[in-house]
């Protein structure tokens, strides 16, 4: 009796601790994410937005509106916009909630495997990694992928019996996960093998990984997965097919999509190299570092079985991101979450390697020398401190101000991407909503969809950016299917960008104002219908001669 009492004691105490770790984590998290309440919508968030809000009123994924990215994003952000509406903060909401919602998740899986200690740290490494990548990465398709992939994986955990309807909705969930972006298939293996893996056969001798249960009890479980995820694809696929944009998707998906990513290689100069300073830019040489040493330290502690799970995940993560051959700081949310586990590992290692010196030296009465020890621990710990507290206080600060201010405050974000031009595009938005009548129309010719989004009107054509028709990976007939479509009925207003050249993704140095000079069926057009109205810096813009 005695020893049943002592390990419920045992569990109640290891349950409370868990509790404590999951809540101090996650109020850390808040109180980092909260500061990004004042959010602006970016460039690729404005293109969801409109796109979003064009499906719900009817208009066909890549038919009536186009981007490159495969159709889950979009869904998503219709939700967004029938949820919000037309304000600027509505992605950051988005963002502070998934975030919180992801951390749970982290903290679950990396708890299992390292304990709560690990998952605590975790979470809130992943947080402010996250949130200090500032609104760029803000709901991007990739952090909303790596939460359906770890909710898939929560799911799939091993249980006594297989339940197939939750392996059914992991494998929607994966499917969903693939929806946002195709190479979300790296994680395969994280959500068919790693649930149940033996993975304590890493610190014995011969080391060995096995299944923690018979094959046929694998594939009872397996299979409903795999189901689930064909659902999900059919789903989809079907639902394109029925819109009529099926010979759409076809193009944008299967002939420009891989011909825009085959580019990168045959334009970017030794790429592989490319690809490693991308990397160490994005993760960090001392991130690289710290996955060297906890693996050393598992190794030698014989903890692979706690560290390999982590370490393999953050690798899948890492396929993940190259896998897309061309990508961006953002798309390594894919990879943060993991690797900001092995750091959490690491930590622990560190206070707990630091705690045994300072016994041993309280052992021998070395006082100073005890001391000392925590004297370097708390400086390691010290190291990333002072930059995310002032950056944590020079945020909320700029909060209060955008509390005070509203709407304008944008105009003077102080944390701009180069190219988003905030100040002369809410001058532009303020005068579109001062002089648009009900019915007039918007044309943006530029890569800033925010204008069509925060004036509440739709784009008139297909190409909700012109990222495409001044690249060389998109079809030429594109330019001439605008000017066609414009020129029935051009609308009202026509806005021209400058200084918005992306050379990274349309392998052109002009912006979209020089461009014209390489496009003299839309300059053409310009100056047939169209005069001058308003000189905004970044952009110009022109009002159809007759309503003049």
């Amino acid at each position: 009796m005695s020893i049943l009492t002592t390990a419920m004691s045992a569990g109640s105490s290891g349950r409370r601790t868990r509790l404590v770790w999951l809540l101090i984590s996650l109020g850390l998290v808040l109180v980092r994410a909260l500061a990004n309440l004042n959010y602006p919508i970016g460039r690729d968030q404005a293109t969801y937005l409109v796109i979003g809000e064009g499906l719900l009123h009817g208009q066909r994924l890549y038919l009536d509106l186009w981007d490159n990215k495969p159709p889950g994003i979009f869904l998503l952000y219709a939700l967004i916009a029938k949820v919000f509406g037309h304000v600027m903060w509505s992605v950051a909401v988005v963002d502070i909630l998934w975030l919180l919602a992801v951390s749970y998740l982290i903290f679950r899986f990396a708890e299992k495997y390292a304990g709560p200690a690990t998952a605590g740290v975790a979470v809130v490494w992943n947080a402010f990694w996250h949130c200090w990548a500032g609104y760029w990465e803000a709901g991007q398709a990739e952090t909303f992928l790596v939460l359906f992939v770890l909710g898939g994986y929560l799911l799939m955990r091993h249980e006594e019996s297989a339940r197939w309807p939750r392996h059914i909705a992991a494998g929607l969930l994966f499917g969903a996960a693939f929806w946002l972006k195709y190479n979300a298939v790296a994680f395969l293996p994280f959500l068919v093998l790693f649930p149940f893996l033996d993975w304590s056969g890493l610190d014995k001798v011969p080391r060995r990984l096995s299944l923690i249960l018979p094959w046929r009890g694998w594939l009872r479980r397996a299979l409903p997965l795999v189901a689930g995820f064909a659902l999900a694809l059919f789903a989809v696929l079907g639902f394109i097919a029925f819109s009529g944009a099926w010979g759409a998707m076809k193009e944008v998906q299967f002939e420009v999509l891989p011909r825009y990513s085959a580019m990168a290689l045959a334009r970017t100069p030794h790429y592989v190299f490319w690809l490693l300073g991308q990397t160490e830019f994005s993760l960090g040489f001392a991130t690289e570092i710290a996955v060297a040493a906890a693996l050393v330290v598992a190794w030698r502690q014989r903890e692979l079985s706690r560290l390999a799970p982590l370490a393999a995940s953050a690798a899948l993560g890492y396929v993940c991101v190259a896998m897309q051959v061309r990508f961006h700081g953002y798309t390594f949310e894919t990879a943060f979450p993991f690797f900001s586990m092995v750091w959490g590992y690491l930590a622990v290692k560190l206070y707990q390697g630091c705690r045994t010196a300072a016994r041993a030296c309280l052992t021998r009465e070395w006082k100073l020398a005890r001391v000392l020890v925590w004297v370097v621990f708390a400086n390691l710990v010290f190291w990333p401190m002072p930059q995310q507290v002032i950056n944590l206080g020079v945020h909320y600060r700029a909060l209060e101000k955008w509390w005070r201010e509203g709407h304008p405050y944008y105009s003077h974000y102080p944390w701009l991407h180069p190219i988003s031009h905030y100040p002369d595009q809410l001058r532009v938005i303020g005068y579109l909503r001062a002089n648009l009548g009900p019915q007039d129309g918007v044309f943006v010719w530029g890569s800033e969809p925010l204008i069509y989004f925060l004036t509440a009107r739709p784009c008139p054509a297909r190409f909700v950016t012109n990222l495409a028709l001044v690249s060389p990976w998109s079809p030429p007939a594109w330019r001439g299917e605008l000017v066609d479509r414009l020129r029935p009925s051009p609308p009202r207003f026509l806005v021209v960008a400058r200084d918005d050249a992306v050379p990274l993704i349309t392998y052109t140095k002009l912006d979209s104002e020089e461009f014209l000079q390489v496009f003299p069926e839309f300059a053409i057009f310009i100056a047939d219908y169209y005069e001058p109205a308003k000189d905004f810096g970044s952009f110009v813009l022109y009002w159809r001669r007759e309503v003049k």
